[in-house]
């Protein structure tokens, strides 16, 4: 009679098949885990970039102010080397909403202040003027 063996029972020991499928899974759930800390660090870094570009757009906004405002005192000083101290003083037809006279000086700023405004693209750069 020939000689028989004993096969292993499946459920004595793991098999190797077993025992790949649960490196498998950790492995699973090791990337799943790095997967998440990679979408939130994504997140983040979104978040950071929005409030980037909020900053800028800001700055950007302070920059076009200022870039005005040199526009109009530069041309009230070339205007005051061209016609002189008494320029400041000289009045002109235009009037503040509260009807007070404005002088020459003013309207000069306003002019130079605006047209550097509309050369930045702001629609109404008006009423980025104090006054």
């Amino acid at each position: 009679m020939a000689e028989q063996t004993e096969i292993p029972h499946p459920a004595s020991e793991p098999s190797a098949l077993e025992s790949r499928l649960e490196q498998l899974e950790a492995l699973v759930e090791q990337l799943s885990l790095r997967l998440s800390a990679l979408q939130a660090e994504r997140v983040a870094q979104r978040q950071q970039a929005d409030a980037l570009r909020q900053e800028i757009a800001e700055a950007q906004g302070r920059w076009a102010v200022e870039a005005m405002h040199a526009a109009g005192l530069a041309a009230q000083a070339t205007h005051l080397l061209a016609m002189g101290p008494e320029a400041a003083v000289a009045e002109s037809e235009a009037a503040y909403a509260d009807g007070s006279p404005k002088s020459r000086l003013a309207v000069i700023y306003e002019q130079a202040f605006d047209a550097r405004g509309r050369e930045l693209g702001i629609d109404d750069p008006a009423s980025f003027r104090a006054g």
